[in-house]
């Protein structure tokens, strides 16, 4: 019987082929965990509440990028050292100057934040820096920080001197349309406030080089009567603040800014901010308050603003807003007066300031350029216009005549009274009137004028009692009417500055008084008319 050989396999036995492939698959599971583990960050908070180990998170922008892992306190007692796990790839973003915070639902009369958390719970959320160097070590912000200039969009500084209701997040607006966001609003040294904003990319289009900002004031009341307006901002607003703007055409779009612009109290302040400022001074009595309107010819060209009382509580200093296209008016001999209600035992003048309010009324004159002027409470007692015929009248007293007492031909106004004052002999009162150009040819030297003011009564008991009056018009109002005589009774024209007497009541036959004069043709020697000239 044959022994066995016994022969020896050189060589690894396939028995060790499974745990070789389990240690290289093991080894590659470690060096992958190793690859796509993050690394730790050390946070200190003051508060811990609300935040748990494995569950709490923290976010970038909604993004979670790293998880609590647990929660150590400092030897000082003051702190609480938290330590985070952040994925790998934030590990380039996270510099020494990032910002970390705690965010937690917070609910104010001008603020609601954090509300997910509700869900959630509260969170870490982190702001990346402007450093190269990589950090670890940070100590939580006890508020969320202004948004860093990194930021897409433009960011421009503000300044102001007003108080101001605005935080971050409080809406900017263009043409009611949200384009932007305040991100901070810090008190300065000389108690002046900066307030930072963004524009979102989206709308840096609308900012250019002449854009205006102002504070939004939620809700405005222009009780400026007649008219009654309110001005009501969206909720946001009332509740936040916010900053508006508008942009006059012609200005070059901003693409960066490191200008500080103004940031005026409301939008009526932004407007003026282009126009002219004059200094003014006036009396205490005269009714003008603050956004009285300054007038020519009717139409507003400025606005009253920043009074101040003198010293002797007698005189008020004022600022005013004059359109800048009107500066050929500021000048030496204009002449401004306050206009408001009057009311004198026979004359009621300028009713209609009892509800619009005393405004300014200006009347240009010649001289050099200026920007001070003292009100007066008055209107020039020579006051002439540049058109028509400027004609004075002469009577014995004044009686419930006054100024913009109307002139009438057949009932019909075709003129108005512009001032008057007494003679220099002080004998008897001047009246001066203008009669409006279409109607010059309707005076001429014959021409004779009677105050129509009034019911007029002729006769007594013992004969025929005639009573009668102009019309309606000129019995509540008062006026003056005239009549010119027939063909040639009624005399040459009459120049600039003539004078004629103002009779009491008229004559019968003045009444009866028809020449045909033909209207709207001013004759050629008085296209230039001279300024009224005052009796010496």
């Amino acid at each position: 019987m044959e022994s066995p050989v016994v022969k020896t396999k050189k060589g690894l036995s396939p028995i060790w082929i499974l745990p070789l492939l389990a240690l290289c698959i093991g080894g590659l599971l470690l060096f992958k965990d190793y690859q796509d583990s993050g690394f730790i960050i050390k946070v200190q908070i003051k508060d811990a509440t609300g935040l748990t180990p494995d569950k709490t998170k923290i976010y970038f922008k909604g993004l979670p990028v790293g998880t609590v892992k647990s929660f150590a306190v400092n030897p000082d007692l003051q702190w609480i050292d938290v330590n985070i796990e952040m994925v790998k790839e934030a590990k380039e973003e996270l510099t020494e100057d990032s910002k970390i915070w705690i965010v937690r639902p917070e609910v104010s009369f001008n603020k609601i934040t954090g509300l997910d958390t509700l869900v959630k719970g509260s969170y870490f959320e982190v702001q990346p820096g402007n450093s190269k160097i990589p950090g670890t070590d940070f100590v939580a912000l006890s508020s969320a920080p202004a948004l860093s200039s990194r930021v897409p969009g433009l960011h421009l500084t503000l300044h102001s001197q007003h108080d101001v209701s605005l935080g971050p997040g409080s809406p900017v607006y263009f043409k009611k349309v949200e384009v932007g966001e305040v991100v901070s609003n810090t008190l300065q040294d000389d108690a002046s406030i900066e307030t930072r904003i963004l524009i979102y990319p989206n709308y840096t289009k609308h900012v250019t080089e002449k854009t205006l900002f102002f504070i939004s004031q939620g809700v405005q009341l222009d009780a400026n009567l007649p008219k009654l307006s309110i001005h009501i901002d969206p909720l946001k607003t009332i509740l936040l603040g916010g900053v508006s703007f508008m942009t006059p055409p012609g200005g070059k779009e901003l693409k960066t800014s490191k200008t500080v612009h103004p940031l005026y109290r409301d939008q009526q302040a932004a407007e003026n901010a282009d126009n002219l400022v004059i200094d003014l001074l006036f009396s205490v009595e005269n009714g003008l308050s603050a956004d009285s309107e300054i007038q020519y010819n009717g139409v507003k060209i400025g606005t009253i603003r920043d009074f101040k009382l003198s010293d002797d509580y007698n005189t008020v200093h004022a600022k005013a807003f004059i359109q800048k296209e009107l500066r050929h008016l500021l000048v030496e001999g204009t002449y401004i007066y306050a206009v408001r209600a009057k009311l004198h035992a026979g004359s009621v003048s300028n009713l209609g300031t009892l509800i619009t309010g005393a405004y300014l009324n200006l009347i240009p004159g010649k001289g050099k350029a200026t920007s001070t002027f003292k009100v007066h409470d008055s209107r020039p007692v020579d006051m002439t216009i540049s058109t028509g015929l400027n004609i004075v009248l002469e009577t014995d007293r004044l009686g419930s005549l006054g100024y913009d007492k109307p002139v009438y031909y057949r009932q019909v106004q075709v003129g108005k009274t512009t001032g008057y004052e007494l003679s220099p002999t002080g004998q008897n009162v001047l009246i001066y009137a203008n009669i409006s150009p279409p109607y010059v040819n309707l005076v001429r030297e014959n021409t004779r004028f009677w105050n129509s003011t009034g019911i007029r009564i002729k006769g007594g008991l013992m004969t025929t009692m005639k009573i009668s009056t102009e019309s309606l018009a000129t019995l509540i109002a008062g006026g003056i009417s005239f009549s010119t005589p027939d063909d040639k009774d009624m005399g040459n024209l009459v120049t600039n500055g003539q004078h004629f007497s103002l009779n009491a009541d008229p004559d019968d036959e003045w009444l009866n008084w028809s020449p045909e004069l033909q209207l709207g043709v001013i004759p050629e020697k008085l296209i230039k008319l001279t300024p009224v000239q005052k009796e010496e």
